[in-house]
């Protein structure tokens, strides 16, 4: 047999075993931290920065940029006196809620409408409200409206967009996203705590604070 034959042969037999999965070392492996929710309320009551909890994992928020504040605001100022007198209350940035499967976010801006507990979290938002960020739109549209819809008591979800004049409205019954319809120029946008203007909105939105 020639020495180009042999090659060839102890090429094709090695072509011809069975492939094997690659071993790994499982000391290898990285244990993860896993945060009770006990342990995560207890570590906002000191912490400096807001932290969210999901699925066990605890993520530090970044700070909101000017404009995406400014929105917040703004609507939280459009919503919240007629809230207030149906005897709700609207809360922007600072509060808590958990959702039906375990996870902690701080909504940019809900309404209440349940008695006032002293526990550190909500859980029945009549409607929650989002601003629209590069880095987290993804999350709001997918993760967070799925598990926002699951509380009872949630009748809208609106996700504003910070940078083009466009809401986007999840109409929620019985636990379950029934529909989306999104608002631009020209349009209102209704909710049981007042009409949202989008161009009166977006015009004062422009006025106090700049494009990102």
């Amino acid at each position: 047999m020639s020495p180009r034959t042999a090659r060839f042969a102890v090429d094709r037999a090695a072509a011809l075993e069975p492939m094997h999965p690659p071993m790994y070392d499982l000391g290898m492996a990285e244990a993860l931290a896993f945060t009770t929710p006990e342990e995560f309320l207890a570590g906002e009551l000191t912490s400096q920065q807001r932290h969210e909890l999901v699925s066990g994992r605890v993520y530090a928020l970044a700070g909101g940029s000017d404009r995406h504040n400014a929105l917040a605001l703004l609507i939280y100022e459009l919503i919240g006196p007629l809230a207030r007198s149906r005897g709700c209350r609207a809360r922007a940035f600072d509060r808590l809620l958990r959702t039906r499967n375990g996870n902690f976010y701080y909504p940019d801006l809900m309404v209440l409408c349940s008695p006032s507990t002293r526990d550190r979290y909500e859980t029945d938002p009549t409607m929650i409200v989002e601003v629209l960020s590069p880095s987290t739109q993804h999350s709001d549209r997918r993760e967070k409206a799925s598990l926002y819809a699951e509380s009872p008591s949630l009748e809208l979800l609106l996700l504003a967009d910070q940078n083009s004049r466009r809401i986007e409205v999840a109409r929620i019954r019985d636990a379950r996203i029934q529909g989306w319809q999104a608002y631009g120029p020209g349009e209102f946008v209704p909710t049981p705590y007042g009409d949202i203007e989008i161009d009166a909105l977006y015009d004062l939105l422009d006025q106090t604070a700049g494009l990102d």
